[in-house]
């Protein structure tokens, strides 16, 4: 037997192999024989708003014949209370069982302290599925196609379901009562079963004389017979469209002479002006922004529902003479919608939702406006490289189930930012309206990935635009002291020479976060190839000669070879093909 602490726990057990976190909470990228099964198995606490709380500890490892086990644990001292934490793994060849324990001496308030299982989409996406209910009863369903507004499965004591690549697998739960939720609906490629049943009261509080315990088992009852479908050598095409109109958003809050130099510096196709009209100087902020932001607008109002003929009638006059794109009433009603077009004659009105898709999909009916709307971020549940990655991966079946459902095929989606703008899910007035830190990726080339992966998977002929970030700042596209970020120059690129241009997404089979955007120019194609992994790939051209190419770096596009070609860990390369 070897003892070790590790900081990448990669554990593998004849052909069944997983990542273990540095602190031991939480198994990711769980396969078998090469078919990913699971997007992560772990411990997970999140707060009275729904943040996810930073478990700082190291596991210990032991491996032995035919057998590895992990055990880790720490402590939490905090405003809710403190909590004090434990989970011990054992992986074989059959199983991977995880077991937590947690406790608090004062008390500690949460939304949910416990395990989350993560299926991965390729293995599980429309399977059928046996769930086991508390009492014994077992009922025969399927994971969804399309992405379900609510939860698919309630009240699970075990699941047991063969993957695509016809693995049969058993998960057994302990300690608490799971359900699942379909977490496309925040862009994670995953479906969700966790505890405890949001039916019930949260926050809530682990009190000083309880102990929770809990345990999951993962059993793989037999294996497939064929191995997994190997990857192929080049790329196919899996959609085309006209590339969409590209632009960026000003938040709530006054505008800076930064953020009007940046604008018109990067030249993109519109401006989003987001208004909280529950600010009281917000018709003042909304004015300055108008003047400021050179080019088309947008105008996105928060909470339309309530106020918004007075809204619009003090608005009016300053968009007199300006292009705009549109003007999006968010979670607006019938009434709201005709009040903007009787007092905004000749322009577009939106609806929809500026959070999540979630709150579109779970709506049963929408104001008939002539478009919809809803934001994005890649870190509601994680915020780990491998998450953003991630969110990439589901956003074609985002679209197909909003076409599926919703009555109005004009879709504008953003802004999407790298956290959350504001949180529609907190429990207090504060928590709702606080927008995440600066992510100090924001000037790294992986958001510029994140951004080329989001347009690959949204590029379709109903989408209209997508925005993303704010011009300038801690969370823009140009830093405060004038220096572009990678997702500044990939923007701005895309956006002056490819908007309306015919373009292709291609994907590479067994690479579902390597993606390609092919525009058709005047007189040559150009490739943006995005890889949202950390990994380098071989990348097999699209037939033809490339004559040159170019990666993004974090001060810009730099000349790269084109012979051999690979693609590093979330990296974008640029190439050129003449017609």
């Amino acid at each position: 037997m070897t003892e070790d602490a590790s900081s990448s726990g990669h554990l593998s057990q004849g052909g069944l192999d997983l990542r273990l976190d540095r602190n031991g909470a939480f198994a990711r990228e769980i396969s078998l024989d090469g078919e990913e099964l699971f997007r992560g198995i772990g411990f997970v606490v999140r707060d009275v708003n729904w943040g996810t709380a930073d478990l700082p500890a190291e596991a210990r490892l032991q491996r032995q014949e035919g057998r590895v086990t992990a055990t880790a644990g720490g402590a939490l001292d905090r405003s809710a209370g403190d909590l004090t934490w434990s989970v011990a793994w054992t992986v074989t060849d059959r199983m991977v069982e995880a077991r937590a324990r947690a406790s608090s001496a004062s008390g500690f308030d949460t939304n949910r302290t416990g395990f989350v299982v993560l299926h991965s989409l390729g293995a599980a996406r429309g399977r059928p599925v046996a769930v086991t209910h508390s009492d014994g009863r077992v009922e025969e369903t399927r994971f969804p196609e399309l992405v379900s507004p609510h939860q698919p499965f309630f009240d699970i004591a075990a699941m047991e379901y063969e993957t695509a690549a016809g693995h049969r697998l058993r998960l057994a739960f302990e300690g608490e009562v799971f359900e699942t939720e379909d977490q496309r609906n925040w862009t994670d490629a995953s479906y969700k079963t966790y505890c405890r049943p949001l039916a019930r009261p949260y926050p809530y509080r682990i009190e000083p004389s309880s102990t929770v315990e809990q345990l999951v088992r993962l059993e793989i009852l037999s294996r497939a017979t064929a191995a997994p479908h190997a990857p192929g050598d080049g790329p196919a095409v899996r959609k085309t469209a006209p590339f969409p109109v590209l632009g960026t958003s000003l938040p709530p809050g006054p505008v800076t002479l930064t953020q009007a130099d940046a604008i018109r510096a990067l030249g993109l196709g519109f401006t989003a002006i987001e208004i909280d009209p529950s600010e009281p100087s917000w018709l003042e902020e909304a004015r300055a922004k108008v003047a400021a932001a050179a080019g088309p607008l947008r105008i996105d109002i928060r909470g339309a529902a309530v106020g918004t003929r007075a809204i619009l009638e003090a608005l009016a006059p300053t968009l007199v003479d300006r292009p705009a794109i549109g003007v999006s009433l968010w979670d607006a009603d019938d009434a709201a919608v005709a009040a903007a077009r009787e007092i905004l004659p000749g322009t577009v009105i939106g609806a929809g939702t500026g959070a999540f898709f979630t709150e579109l999909n779970r709506t049963t009916r929408w104001p008939a406006a002539d478009y919809l709307a809803w934001t994005s971020n890649p870190t509601v549940h994680g915020s780990d490289d491998d998450t953003i990655g991630e969110t990439t991966e589901p956003l074609e079946e985002i679209l197909a189930s909003a076409k599926a459902k919703l009555p109005v095929r004009r879709l504008q989606i953003g802004p999407m930012t790298l956290g959350l703008r504001y949180n529609p899910n907190a429990t207090s007035p504060e928590g709702r309206r606080r927008s995440a830190a600066p992510d100090p990726r924001q000037g790294q080339v992986i958001a510029a990935a994140w951004v080329a992966g989001t347009v690959a998977g949204f590029l379709d002929p109903d989408v209209e635009t997508l925005a993303f970030f704010e011009p300038s700042g801690p969370k823009g596209l140009i830093a405060d002291d004038g220096a572009w970020t990678p997702a500044g120059h990939l923007l701005s690129r895309l956006s002056r020479c490819c908007a309306g241009r015919p373009a292709s997404v291609l994907r590479w089979t067994g690479h579902p976060r390597l993606c390609g955007l092919q525009i058709e120019m005047n007189d040559h194609d150009a490739l943006c190839i995005a890889h949202l992994r950390n990994e380098r790939v071989a990348v097999a051209l699209p037939e033809g000669i490339w004559r040159s190419a170019e990666e993004l770096t974090p001060t810009g596009f730099v000349d790269r070879p084109v012979d051999g070609f690979d693609i590093g860990p979330f990296a974008v390369c640029w190439l050129l093909r003449p017609r």
